[in-house]
């Protein structure tokens, strides 16, 4: 069990994205009630930097599934959420994204996991995430569980060389940032097994998308 005590300096830092059942753009990152006042969505974080003490955590990916009624940042609701973590991951690091997103490390990650009222577990699979520099397109593909793709969002009145962006989102899944832009896009899941993590159905989600960047820190960093 990981107490204050012994919880590490750490950072992470990376991409995250999500695809959900909501409409575009997606009312919980205006920190209103879901599209027909419930979401399902699917998370996805690449790693691009960041270490839990001694043990460096770049390179690795994290996903989650999860699904919720009403305002989840209204203090009305909670989610039902389960977590998946790369297979590349070694022991060390392994403990160290549990401690992180299981919010036992402190820092944003912890905030959001108090908003979890029914945690299924978490499972280890292969998992690619793929985001483009210019975030004309971000996708992930979790082996044995879930495939999606999200297309940055366009209109017959946009820049085709600029994206739909969002500033100060009073949602944001990643917490609070000073430099926080939102990239808007529309996702689609391509395969979805049935059943994951006891009944959650990530078909629903298939609809907004949005590509944010997080940078967290826990104690002492």
């Amino acid at each position: 069990m990981t107490t204050t005590e012994s919880v590490p300096a750490w950072t992470l830092q990376g991409d995250w994205f999500d695809v959900c059942s909501c409409a575009t753009p997606c009312p919980c990152t205006f920190a209103q009630s879901p599209t027909n006042d419930r979401c399902t969505a699917i998370f996805a974080y690449r790693i691009t930097g960041g270490r839990y003490g001694d043990t460096e955590l770049a390179g690795l990916n994290v996903g989650a599934v999860l699904t919720f009624e009403g305002n989840i940042w209204g203090g009305e609701t909670s989610c039902t959420l389960g977590l998946l973590v790369d297979d590349r991951a070694d022991p060390q690091q392994m403990q160290a994204l549990l401690a992180i997103f299981g919010g036992a490390a402190g820092g944003w990650p912890a905030m959001f996991a108090s908003l979890i009222g029914d945690f299924r577990g978490v499972e280890v699979a292969p998992m690619r995430i793929e985001i483009a520099e210019d975030l004309s397109s971000w996708s992930v593909e979790v082996s044995g569980w879930y495939s999606a793709t999200s297309s940055a969002l366009t209109g017959p009145t946009s820049d085709p060389t600029k994206r739909v962006q969002l500033l100060n989102a009073p949602g944001a899944e990643v917490g609070p940032a000073e430099h926080s832009v939102t990239t808007w896009g529309v996702g689609e899941v391509r395969q979805a097994a049935a059943g994951l993590f006891g009944g959650l159905s990530v078909e629903m989600a298939t609809t907004s998308s949005k590509h944010i960047p997080f940078d967290w820190s826990g104690p002492g960093s």
